[in-house]
């Protein structure tokens, strides 16, 4: 007879249910795979192999963690001792669930203080609704297995018949439950707007010396918008500038995306003068003498 440790994934497997056990069991283990810093300020919210879903603190978090997605993932993939995962999408943390309906406030639901305020006693399903759960636990020959998860489908779909009568519904785009009148969750705006910024930085990185006016004839986005990518941009190619680089393409794009002029109305001393003022703020006499020496010609 098979120990338990093998009986469960081969039951959960033939229930597709094998990777919401293994996400279960990283969970438990977050703090150990990614660490303290990262894991006071994240949660998963679901595992679905090849890609991975974990909700961050707030926007500055979410950036963080894009910067950091390769590491996390390789941290995963360890811990699972083979390539589960090879993507992770990040969201924003969902905000408390709000009771008042005065509140003018975007509220997303917290499954936890949800399940915890529903009596599901009073709930009672359908009989399609029934007979739907039943027949996804068709394939278990295991009684108990099948009774365990038939109560756990039965409960979700119950806390989804009570979202719905208390005015929530799913988010157009990713299916989350959502109380705002929008067609789409916050979560989803953020990532529509990340993926227009960088269709903006897109065309920004082709041509450094646009201006606004120049850029809509590529793309169409607001000031704001095209502001956001330009400054997102800058900070890109100066961080690498800070850091030491005298690639000549790091240089020149540094220059042109600051003075918006092409290439050939600049000077290799004029962009090695501009990179070296704002280099001077970061790096010390020493490592900026290095640099110096390092100037006469650019790298190519």
């Amino acid at each position: 007879m098979d120990s338990l440790d093998l009986c469960l994934p081969k039951a959960l497997s033939k229930l597709n249910l094998l990777e919401q056990y293994k996400l279960n069991t990283l969970v438990h283990k977050w703090r150990d795979v990614v660490g303290d810093v990262i894991a006071d300020h994240t949660k998963i919210v679901s595992i679905k192999p090849p890609d991975m879903v974990i909700s961050a603190d707030n926007s500055m978090w979410m950036q963080e963690l894009q910067m950091q997605k390769r590491r996390i993932i390789e941290a995963v993939n360890k811990y699972y001792h083979q390539e589960v995962i090879k993507d992770i999408r990040f969201i924003m943390k969902r905000q408390s669930y709000v009771k008042a309906n005065t509140d003018t406030s975007i509220s997303l639901p917290d499954e936890q203080i949800i399940t915890k305020r529903i009596n599901f006693a009073d709930i009672v399903l359908s009989k399609e609704d029934v007979e739907a759960i039943d027949k996804s636990l068709e394939q278990t020959d295991n009684e108990e297995l099948r009774a365990a998860f038939r109560k756990v489908q039965i409960t979700a779909r119950k806390r989804e018949i009570y979202l719905e009568q208390h005015g929530y519904h799913r988010c157009g785009r990713c299916g989350m439950h959502m109380q705002s009148k929008k067609d789409i969750c916050p979560t989803c705006e953020y990532e529509l707007h990340r993926k227009h910024i960088k269709d903006i930085k897109s065309v920004i990185r082709k041509y450094p010396y646009f201006k606004y006016s120049d850029c809509q004839q590529f793309i169409q986005c607001t000031f704001p918008d095209f502001a956001e990518a330009m400054r997102e941009s800058i900070y890109f190619y100066l961080d690498k500038i800070y850091k030491g680089s005298i690639n000549r393409r790091h240089m020149y794009m540094v220059a042109m995306l600051i003075t918006h002029k092409k290439p050939d109305e600049l000077t290799d001393q004029h962009v090695i003068n501009l990179c070296n003022k704002y280099r001077s703020k970061f790096l010390d006499e020493e490592e900026q003498r290095k640099i110096n020496s390092l100037n006469g010609v650019l790298e190519k």
